[in-house]
């Protein structure tokens, strides 16, 4: 099954649009209008993601109560947020700092992109509830949203989307989805970004890629695959590579989507340079967390070699080399299947993280949207595959949750 072609005339249901009386758009339903085909579709992709995020609450609610019996429910959202949350939290209470915090290790948040922390922070000037709660909601609404999104890019496959849903709202790693971390916001972008450039619309695609390079670093990444995917349109519409970049240079759409792409980008650093003086402080601020800058097959390679003290049970190190190879073998299906932006827009976003270290690599890995979902279209190719996975998400989501709490530093 492919997925991200490019159909122009896709929609929610994969039906063609046709003309509606005025009248029947205000009319009541009419008896037994939920049992048509396309109504039954709607209903399945509403609801279905809807169950996954109730029974998403309860498993890890399960863990909660597992691993730590005398915490009371009221605990459930602050113990719940963890490693990065915490940095997240304090950048929608106060905004950046000017200068690294004393107690918070010697740096300063500027590594963490604004976009996800400023939605949280303008939702809880609204709401009356702790700043942790708030981004749990929000957190679950936009997760619920993506995996909406994600519906035509899962090629309409029932079975792929029970699992997609099922891995985002209920699976081993859904904390990244429900908690406060980027991963949601990042997430839904990814799947707008390649839902618009299915249609080929490029400047929709190129205003969700300038909120998710707002986002994370690697959401700029996404202009290039715009560009690449407006190469490849001009390519099958014409049957030649020939007159390419100026005709593509006279699309004034296409233009301004390559222009609007980045700019999440470039308004973090303006502001960076305004606020204290580096507008690159974002990456030279890496120096506190001891990271450099390397070949990343070289951090792929200790990282596998990198043993556990005692037990047959793979080392941290171990768990992020399998995370990233497995991203990276994931692209090379990518690719094999001709999906090229998706895949040059995965590669880039795992070589250059890992350039950096395999420090959260199993989270980045769960959050490529292209990933996952070209996983979830493999395990949903055969019917005892598809309920194998499934009750592998669901137990996973009680297992990985309560290493979670265990403060287990390969899920970091």
């Amino acid at each position: 099954m492919a997925i991200f072609e490019n159909r122009s005339a896709d929609n929610l249901l994969g039906a063609t649009a046709t003309p509606v009386p005025v009248e029947a758009t205000i009319a009541l339903p009419a008896t037994g209008a939920l049992d048509s085909p396309k109504s039954r579709t709607l209903l399945y992709l509403l609801l279905l993601p809807l169950v996954f995020l109730l029974s998403g609450l309860l498993l890890r609610y399960l863990a909660f109560r597992t691993a730590l019996p005398d915490a009371g429910i009221d605990q459930y959202f602050d113990e719940l947020c963890r490693w990065d949350c915490s940095w997240y939290v304090k950048m929608a209470e106060t905004g950046y700092d000017r200068y690294p915090v004393p107690g918070r290790i010697n740096a300063g948040n500027w590594a963490f992109f604004p976009a996800f922390p400023m939605l949280v922070g303008g939702v809880r000037a609204l709401l009356p509830f702790p700043t942790i709660v708030t981004a749990g909601l929000v957190s679950l609404v936009t997760t619920y949203a993506a995996v909406l999104a994600a519906w035509p890019l899962l090629g309409r496959d029932r079975h792929a989307y029970a699992l997609y849903a099922a891995f985002m709202l209920s699976g081993p790693v859904s904390f990244y989805f429900t908690s406060f971390f980027t991963e949601p916001l990042y997430v839904l972008m990814t799947t707008l970004v390649f839902a618009q450039l299915n249609r080929a619309r490029y400047l929709s695609a190129g205003v969700a890629a300038s909120i998710l390079s707002a986002t994370r670093i690697v959401g700029v990444f996404a202009s290039l695959a715009i560009g690449l995917q407006a190469l490849l349109d001009y390519r099958r519409n014409t049957g030649t590579w020939r007159g390419a970049i100026p005709a593509l240079l006279g699309n004034p759409q296409l233009v301004l989507a390559l222009f609007v792409a980045p700019l999440g980008l470039f308004a973090y650093m303006a502001f960076l340079h305004f606020w204290m003086g580096d507008a690159l402080a974002f990456s030279h601020v890496q120096r506190a967390w001891a990271r450099t800058i390397a070949n990343p097959l070289t951090y792929l390679w200790q990282g596998f070699g990198k043993l556990p003290d005692e037990g047959w049970a793979p080392s941290s190190s171990q768990v992020l080399a399998i995370a990233a190879a497995s991203g990276l073998v994931l692209t090379g299906v990518l690719a094999w299947r001709r999906q090229w932006p998706a895949a040059l827009f995965c590669l880039l976003a795992i070589l250059i993280p890992l350039a950096a270290g395999l420090a959260s690599m199993l989270r980045f890995m769960t959050a490529l949207t292209p990933l996952t979902i070209t996983l979830m279209t493999l395990l949903a190719r055969h019917r005892w595959l598809f309920w194998l996975s499934l009750l592998a998400i669901l137990l996973g989501a009680y297992t990985t949750t309560l290493a979670w709490f265990g403060g287990n530093v390969a899920l970091v």
